[in-house]
Order: C-alpha cells, then structure tokens, then sequence
C-alpha cells in the first residue's frame, strides 16, 4: 500500500465516523419552528454533499485512467458534485419506490396464492408468495440496483455529465461484479449492524460496555474496509504504486 492510497483509507476512516456522527446529530433535530426546519434541511444537505463527496473521492481515486493523487481526486469529484447528486436523488427514488412495494404487497400475496391454489389445484399458501416476493425485492435493493448505479456512478465522478453515457452499463453487466457488490454491501451494511444489536448475556455492566465497544469498532471497521473494496472493484483499477520502470525507446 502506497502513501496516497493510505491516506484515502484514513480519510474514509476519519470522514465516515464524522458522517454518522452528523447523521445521528439531524435525526435528534426538532422541527418546531421555520429556524429548526431550514437548519435541518441545511445540516441534510452538507451530510449528503459530504457523503458523495468522499465515496466519489475513492471512486475517482482508484480509476485507472485518472492520476493516482488524493487532491486531484477531491478537486474532479468536487466538480461533478451536481451529477452525482442527480444520480444519488434518482437511485433514492427507485429505493422508495421498492420500499412502498415491499410494504404494499399483503393484499396481493393472498389473491395470486389464492389463484394459483384455484388453478394447480394444490395448496399455495399466500405466506409462501410473499416470502418469494420478499427474496426478490432484496435481490433488487442489494444486487441489481447497487450493480447497475454504481458503475454509473464511478464514471460520474470522473467524467461529470458525461458519465451518464449508455456505455457505463457495461461493468455492471458482469455477474462476478454482481456478486462482489452484493456481498460487499452486505459486509458493509447488515453484517455491522447486527453485530451491534448482538448483546452477549454478561453479568457485570462494565464487560457490557467492553463488549459493545469492541462490536462497534469491529462493525466499524468492517463497514469502512468494505466501502473501500466496494469502491476499488466498481472503479476496475489499481492504483498505480510507482512509475514504470523503464520507458519505450524512440
């Protein structure tokens, strides 16, 4: 690992703490008056500007076909903030759209396992239906829309606008990348988040505090480690650890 890339990692440590710290500071933000309600919609504003601002940092950073120099990452990425944010509210869009299905699809559960009963002539339980449709709602928020916006994403924060072009599809095509994506963001997200609501039976409050300290830096580390895998793997390169060793003759 070479200085540059170091510094990205220490960066990723140091601003993803600060994010979530700003997070869990808006959600305590009451909304009482006109003051408290553009002071949230600022605070919002900077927490998401922020976010892409770092991600798509490490996203230019590890592009092969961009200079290996944290500055000049933070400076593109910083350039391209206004598509990147346009792609941020789109791929937001799609998640609320998969929520409301996910949480509107009782009623439907019961008539097509009834149907299906009718017709094959054998029990469908509706419980069964939505079990399927629920596994199918999961492959689309943690495989196939991640897989499809986060190449375009990649090439948004090199090439601005023009990252939206129809040829970026063509990474997320790949059913390896598919995979890597998907157990990445589970890494990521899921797996932290239940190794903090693991509470191990302790008798004594002080190992309470040790355990759920060490379960937070682990989830920590392991939410932050795998963002920068995610991140490597959708930009497809390396950084460059040193010039080459010899050039080509004339």
């Amino acid at each position: 690992m070479n200085r540059a890339t170091a510094t990205l990692c220490s960066l990723h440590l140091l601003g993803n703490a600060l994010l979530l710290w700003l997070g869990y500071y808006w959600l305590g933000i009451g909304e009482s008056d006109a003051v408290h309600l553009l002071w949230s919609a600022l605070l919002l504003a900077v927490l998401f500007g922020s976010a892409l601002w770092l991600h798509g940092t490490g996203l230019r950073f590890f592009s092969p076909d961009m200079d290996r120099s944290i500055l000049s990452a933070a400076r593109g990425t910083l350039r391209n903030l206004v598509p990147l944010f346009v792609l941020c509210m789109v791929a937001i869009l799609i998640y609320c759209v998969l929520a409301y299905w996910h949480n509107s699809f009782g009623h439907w559960a019961f008539v097509i396992g009834s149907y299906a009963t009718l017709k094959l002539r054998k029990p469908i339980a509706p419980s069964g239906v939505l079990r399927t449709y629920f596994v199918f709602i999961w492959l689309l928020r943690w495989l196939v829309v991640p897989a499809v916006v986060l190449p375009i994403a990649a090439k948004v924060a090199v090439s601005g606008w023009a990252g939206f072009r129809p040829h970026v599809w063509g990474r997320g095509r790949q059913l390896l990348y598919w995979i890597e994506v998907c157990v990445l963001l589970v890494c990521a997200v899921s797996v932290p988040l239940r190794l903090i609501q693991w509470v191990p039976e302790m008798s004594k409050f002080s190992l309470q505090m040790v355990s759920f300290l060490l379960r937070l830096g682990c989830g920590y580390l392991l939410f932050v480690a795998a963002l920068l895998v995610l991140e490597f793997v959708t930009s497809t390169g390396r950084p460059r650890l040193s010039q080459p060793r010899t050039v080509s003759s004339p």
